[in-house]
């Protein structure tokens, strides 16, 4: 009896030894994600500045230059951010015609003030560079210019737009789409299949695809920080019951997968709709695409709050 009670303890013991070790596993594999409701460029230094990115040669900034009509970021929340670090703001050629050429996009970046924050760049269109996918599900490269092998400290920052264009409009995207040459957005738009026109592929290899070209970036580049300003969007889309929510704030963390569903509980899960419009609504949206690339690796869904007043 002594011999079967010693065995129990010693069983119950390791258990909860086991259950410990796991716990701080798990707590261990969670991202951390700092949260400012100022939406300034102060208020974006007190998150960027809490992540503590050691900054080290020549700095990139991606942003989005938009388009006409578009709803961009403010330049002006960049301002202190580009005159700490010296970077370089920069983003991707499109494949429509007013956004064909840098030249076309730099106009762009001129009429919506970011020209006047700092220096602003395009990735070449005339020298591409592959960045390789290990292990993907479908692309064996993402593409984008040589610029962006020149960047030794990467930062992004995108102004989420939740109801605006079918792929979830952030920092996923910015990193991705947003950051390939023109042919590198028809890999990614064709899930690997045609480097020269746009295909308007099915929304489960497009997920796939930008899963995989963020995996790319991430392994291509190490030294990343994500922003994601949560502010201001008007719904440009036919999904039920969307609004515009306001300034929410600002979010910033070194995990993009961990920023990404932050955006979403925050835009879409905190929302005041019923629970069939939310998947309706993420579904639309293709959020899907945050767990295909937490699944690669790319980062984790397990997120904790850190608000800084």
């Amino acid at each position: 009896m002594k011999k079967k009670i010693i065995l129990l303890l010693i069983a119950a013991v390791g258990f909860l030894a086991t259950a410990q070790a796991q716990n701080k596993a798990g707590a261990e594999k969670e991202a951390v994600i700092y949260f400012t409701r100022d939406v300034s460029s102060e208020g974006l230094m007190k998150v960027y500045n809490a992540l503590n990115q050691k900054i080290t040669g020549k700095v990139g900034i991606k942003v989005s230059f938009g388009g006409p009509d578009e709803q961009v970021l403010n330049p002006e929340l960049l301002r202190a951010l580009v005159s700490k670090t010296g970077g370089t703001m920069f983003d991707g050629n499109g494949l429509s015609g007013n956004r064909w050429t840098s030249e076309m996009n730099l106009k762009y970046a001129r009429a919506h003030g970011f020209t006047a924050i700092g220096k602003c760049i395009m990735v070449s269109d005339s020298e591409p560079v592959n960045l390789t996918v290990k292990n993907g599900y479908l692309l064996k490269y993402a593409r984008t210019g040589k610029e962006f092998g020149e960047f030794d400290t990467l930062i992004s920052v995108f102004r989420v737009r939740p109801h605006y264009l079918p792929a979830f409009d952030g920092n996923i995207k910015n990193i991705t789409l947003c950051m390939a040459n023109r042919s590198g957005k028809c890999i990614l738009h064709s899930g690997g299949t045609d480097e020269s026109r746009y295909h308007n592929t099915e929304s489960d290899t497009l997920m796939k695809s930008f899963a995989d070209a963020t995996k790319a970036a991430l392994d291509y580049k190490k030294n990343w920080a994500f922003i994601d300003v949560l502010e201001d969007i008007d719904p440009a889309d036919s999904c039920t019951g969307a609004k515009n929510l306001g300034k929410i704030g600002i979010i910033a963390s070194t995990d993009i997968v961990a920023l990404e569903q932050c955006a979403v509980d925050f835009m879409i899960e905190k929302t005041d709709v019923g629970e069939t419009t939310k998947t309706a609504w993420k579904t639309a949206h293709q959020v899907g695409v945050i767990e295909y690339a937490e699944k690669l690796g790319c980062g984790t869904r397990k997120y904790r709050l850190v608000e800084i007043k």
